[in-house]
């Protein structure tokens, strides 16, 4: 190699250039200085750059390990069970209400003898004690006490009180031979649903009865089945229904326990409470009553409530056919402000049954007061 720069001969410097770059290490020591430190800054240059670079490669990896790790163990991981308290709030089918027997207790008093009623309870409706009793838990037939369990079906399935219903011969003529309540509507009547309610109980009325049942379900039979359903719901021991209008059917029964949380479940409903505690009642006009049906409860047209001494009986319904002797089931509460409930059944006319209900709430509710 042969170059000349302004007049300069450089071969010879060039010459060892080459030599110095292709020679091992063992044969430079005749490399100039300045040289061997060129190529020493250039050789560390070198080995940074390479350090550098596998670092670079190095980390790319750790990094890549450590994603794939994460990815690994997420898709892995066993899933978490959900809480006892997020399976009690969500739940695939509707739970049934939870519904507490009336039981008795040591403090359980006996019924006075001077009671008619063949069959009694008095329950605290706050827990369902039982403060006195006599044959509650034996079967008995209930007559129009039913009514409250037909009410009670009726209200929670209806969606609009303004709905009607038009009244029909084929409902009222059977009742007439029969011999049972009406709340007096006609054929051909056009009726909301909010007056049949309040005529199913204050009259006790049959007619308003199997309309209802009719409007509801179909027909009577239907709307029985419903009543027998909610029954079951309510876990009731001894009570089964074949009418919605407590007219007599040896299949037709129920105790005064059960008819107790019949009532009970009742009340837990406004509209329900409502209608079970009014004295009277006057209908929307129609057609065949310009100036609307008025209705007036069977139990408080014979007594006021406040008989009781430390006590109000505030509401119920009254019932009688022949075979299951004349019924009432009521609530009240004494003047401390505690409800009850009393069931009488099987009493033996109207007016002992009266009697009976003033005197159980005197003896076994009211507070007593110093004399």
């Amino acid at each position: 190699m042969s170059e000349s720069f302004h007049n300069k001969d450089y071969s010879e410097y060039f010459s060892k250039l080459e030599k110095t770059i292709n020679e091992p290490e063992d044969i430079k020591e005749n490399i100039p200085e300045s040289l061997k430190a060129s190529k020493s800054v250039l050789r560390k240059k070198l080995i940074k750059r390479r350090r550098r670079f596998i670092l670079s490669v190095l980390s790319v990896f750790l990094i890549l390990v450590a994603l794939i790790s994460g990815i690994i163990i997420l898709i892995n991981k066993p899933k978490e069970k959900p809480s006892v308290l997020a399976n009690s709030s969500i739940s695939s089918e509707p739970k049934e209400p939870e519904v507490k027997y009336p039981f008795e207790t040591e403090n359980t008093l006996e019924i006075s003898s001077n009671t008619d009623s063949k069959h009694v309870i008095v329950m605290d409706l706050s827990d369902r004690s039982v403060k006195a009793s006599r044959a509650a838990f034996e079967r008995a037939y209930p007559a129009s006490t039913t009514k409250i369990m037909t009410l009670l079906v009726a209200v929670e399935n209806i969606t609009d009180l303004t709905d009607t219903f038009t009244m029909s011969y084929e409902i009222t003529d059977p009742l007439y031979v029969e011999g049972a309540t009406v709340a007096g509507f006609l054929a051909g009547e056009v009726i909301n649903l909010k007056d049949m309610l309040y005529g199913i109980i204050l009259p006790s009325g049959g007619d308003a009865s199997v309309g209802v049942a009719m409007k509801i379900a179909g027909s009577e039979k239907a709307f029985v089945d419903l009543m027998n359903e909610k029954a079951r719901q309510l876990k009731l021991k001894d009570t089964n229904f074949t009418n919605c209008t407590g007219l007599f059917n040896k299949n037709h029964y129920t105790t005064a326990a059960d008819m107790a949380v019949i009532l009970a479940e009742a009340l837990k409903n406004p509209l329900c409470r409502e209608i079970l505690s009014t004295y009277k009642y006057t209908a929307t006009p129609t057609v065949q009553h310009p100036e609307g049906l008025k209705f007036s409860s069977t139990l408080f047209n014979y007594m006021y409530g406040t008989e009781p001494e430390g006590a109000d009986i505030l509401g119920g319904k009254t019932g009688f056919v022949n075979e299951s002797g004349y019924c009432i089931a009521s609530f009240g509460k004494k003047d401390s402000g505690e409800e009850y409930i009393v069931v009488t059944l099987e009493a033996s006319t109207r007016w002992p049954a009266f009697y009976d209900q003033i005197g159980l709430y005197n003896d076994y509710v009211a507070d007593k007061r110093e004399e």
